[in-house]
């Protein structure tokens, strides 16, 4: 009887060379590919080389903070996004602006007082107690003053003649705009209330005033960092 598949009594079934048993056929050299060398089954590949991997360090420039300018010349220029460079005021300048508006304050506030005393001493001298009463008077001047005129104008009468405005991110590029009312009175009471703590209110008040001093890089005081406002200067350079 004759072996219907060609084979002799005793023998295997015969493949053709370099194919596996079982009906599975592959070309030889080829195999199954995989998503990436040494990645196992249902991870993602490796990113090509050159390409920053996941939780890998970025390097290179940070870009400044929302609010914050960036420093182009430690202690004399910075930018905006939408602003060319602009020139930090000098502490000679805005120790001039101080002094003008303490002058427009003080002055009015000296008159009233010496009246005041005047008036008392006439009148009923046990009525002493009515000068406590005056003791915060200075404070909320400069806060109605000054933050006014800020939050409308981004400038005092001092800072005009001395050539200063005082600068947000948002109003850095409206000449003649004011830092808004938030931003003013943040910066004026940083400065100011600290005069009210008894015994050490002065000169906290007055490191506050000379705390741009501390800064090289954008002679922000500590008023300036909390509002996050710039003193920048409105004269040409030459």
């Amino acid at each position: 009887m004759t072996n219907p598949y060609g084979q002799q009594p005793g023998q295997y079934p015969q493949q053709p060379y370099g194919q596996p048993s079982g009906g599975f056929q592959q070309p030889y050299g080829q195999y199954p590919q995989t998503p990436g060398y040494g990645a196992p089954q249902g991870y993602p590949a490796q990113p090509p080389y050159g390409q920053p991997q996941y939780g890998q360090p970025q390097y290179g420039p940070i870009p400044p903070l929302p609010g914050q300018a960036h420093i182009v010349v430690p202690g004399s220029q910075i930018q905006f996004p939408h602003t060319p460079p602009l020139v930090l005021a000098t502490m000679g300048s805005r120790f001039l602006a101080r002094v003008v508006d303490g002058l427009i304050i003080g002055v009015p506030l000296t008159i009233l007082i010496v009246i005041l005393q005047f008036a008392i001493i006439a009148g009923d001298p046990s009525s002493w107690w009515i000068f406590i009463l005056f003791l915060p008077l200075t404070s909320l001047s400069v806060l109605v003053y000054e933050g006014t005129m800020l939050a409308t104008r981004g400038a005092t009468v001092g800072k005009n003649v001395a050539g200063i405005r005082v600068v947000t991110e948002q109003s850095a590029g409206q000449p003649g705009g004011g830092i808004g009312g938030g931003p003013a009175f943040t910066r004026l009471a940083t400065m100011v209330l600290p005069g009210l703590i008894p015994c050490i209110g002065g000169l906290v008040e007055l490191l506050v005033i000379l705390s741009p001093f501390f800064d090289e890089q954008a002679r922000q005081g500590w008023h300036d960092k909390a509002a996050k406002t710039y003193a920048i200067s409105t004269k040409a350079m030459y």
